[in-house]
């Protein structure tokens, strides 16, 4: 008993002696952002993180939001810090080189008409990354647009790619990350 006792006296002795030690960073590069990637084959085979990202839009449900997980390479901030996002310009290279889905079916998405553009202030809170976060979920927020010319189909293609702009605090560390795309379709019902 006595050495069951003594046992017990030098655990809680131990464990009052243990402190919560700061252990630094051992990583001294920039920090930067990019969009979380799950990779599946080679790892260049897609430029487009997330592009099975898909929405669905119709006279009874005229929004949609898909989110975006994006990651923070590098160390984690004690402060805020904002990035923003931008409709790509496809190149001529993007546009051969790699699956974009533009067809003439499928359209490019118009911002303030098929998505709330990423400038829009509503979206400006979407775009801080909180002290200690290492990721967060940035929406795209896709609109109905009852103007859209079906022709003699019962639905309408869009495609929009975007990406992310780097700023004074974050930068692109990884150019093969930083592009993201929304396909959604929208019903003529």
């Amino acid at each position: 008993m006595k050495n069951i006792l003594m046992m017990i006296c030098c655990a809680c002795l131990l464990l009052e002696a243990c402190d919560k030690a700061e252990v630094p960073s051992i990583y001294s590069g920039p920090d930067g952002i990019n969009f979380y990637y799950d990779q599946a084959g080679s790892y260049d085979a897609d430029p487009y993180p997330n592009s099975d990202k898909t929405g669905s839009l119709s006279s009874s449900q005229r929004t949609d939001t898909l989110w975006y997980k994006i990651l923070v390479m590098g160390n984690v901030s004690e402060e805020e810090r904002t990035f923003s996002l931008k409709q790509s310009t496809l190149s001529a290279l993007d546009s051969t080189t790699y699956y974009t889905g533009l067809t003439p079916q499928v359209k490019v998405a118009v911002p303030g008409v098929n998505y709330v553009a990423f400038d829009d202030p509503q979206m400006e809170k979407y775009y801080v990354i909180p002290p200690h976060a290492s990721e967060i979920l940035v929406p795209v927020i896709l609109l109905y647009d009852p103007n859209v010319d079906y022709g003699s189909s019962f639905f309408k293609g869009f495609c929009l790619h975007f990406e992310i702009v780097p700023s004074d605090e974050i930068k692109i560390l990884d150019s093969r990350f930083y592009r993201g795309k929304a396909a959604f379709t929208q019903w003529s019902w």
